[in-house]
């Protein structure tokens, strides 16, 4: 099944002084493949040079600068996007088999991994899908970026980042191929992250935030062995100034 999906994403940051030698990578245009075609794409970035280019995940990146001084950055990608449901991706790099710096298990969480195991690796899928989303409760700003797995497992809260962690972390303790991904989805407006498992020859979808295995209104933007391989955002810049960002997203 096919759908075409319109995209808008929007980040104003905003600094408290003036910064400069500004220099940054983005993550802002959906990941293309025979599943995912982009029908339009374009992009507004204020001021600086901006080259594109490939990460080591195929993931599409702009990067660039700013030398002059600005308290504000402003980045726009728009565009439409058809997504092809039958298409599946058969490509396995093996670094997705192994742990990762945010995704790994340690000792309890490999029992915990073990006891959901099924008779397929659908079916584990599918239990260990359903424990993460029953086991943890989604509160926001109870977690940040350098989150782990285990420390979001222990705590039994997180957000989306953290739900996915766990369940990539479980899901390679029980010999399954598994990456994570970020993206954009409709009724949401921020960005939000799920989990691709790799059996019978090709990768299959997993929400273990929504608890759910078939996705519709998904746009994968980056996928990565964890959330540090597919940042939207990230930069560095001289200057003492706090940096306040504001990000929409609106699919449909």
């Amino acid at each position: 099944m096919c759908e075409t999906l319109n995209f808008r994403f929007e980040s104003i940051s905003e600094f408290s002084s003036p910064i400069f030698s500004h220099s940054f990578i983005l993550r802002c245009i959906p990941f293309e493949n025979l599943g995912q075609r982009l029908l339009e794409c374009n992009q507004e970035i204020t001021g600086g040079k901006i080259s594109r280019s490939f990460d080591g995940f195929s993931n599409t990146i702009l990067w660039g600068g700013i030398d002059e001084a600005h308290e504000n950055f402003r980045v726009v990608s728009q565009g439409r996007v058809l997504i092809d449901n039958s298409f599946k991706d058969t490509f396995l790099n093996p670094v997705f088999k192994f742990p990762s710096r945010l995704a790994s298990a340690d000792a309890v969480m490999k029992d915990f991994a073990q006891s959901y195991i099924g008779k397929t690796p659908g079916e584990t899928l599918k239990n260990l899908t359903a424990a993460v989303y029953e086991k943890h409760v989604y509160k926001s700003n109870s977690t940040n970026i350098e989150t782990t797995a285990a420390e979001a497992f222990y705590s039994g809260c997180g957000v989306c980042q953290d739900f996915s962690h766990i369940l990539i972390s479980a899901l390679r303790a029980d010999g399954i191929p598994a990456r994570y991904v970020c993206g954009y989805v409709r009724s949401l407006k921020l960005s939000h992250a799920w989990v691709e498992a790799f059996y019978d020859g090709f990768w299959h979808f997993a929400d273990p935030t929504e608890n759910i295995l078939q996705g519709s209104g998904y746009i994968k933007i980056a996928h990565g062995r964890d959330a540090s391989d597919c940042p939207l955002n990230r930069g560095v810049y001289s200057g003492l100034a706090a940096e306040n960002v504001k990000i929409e997203i609106r699919v449909e």
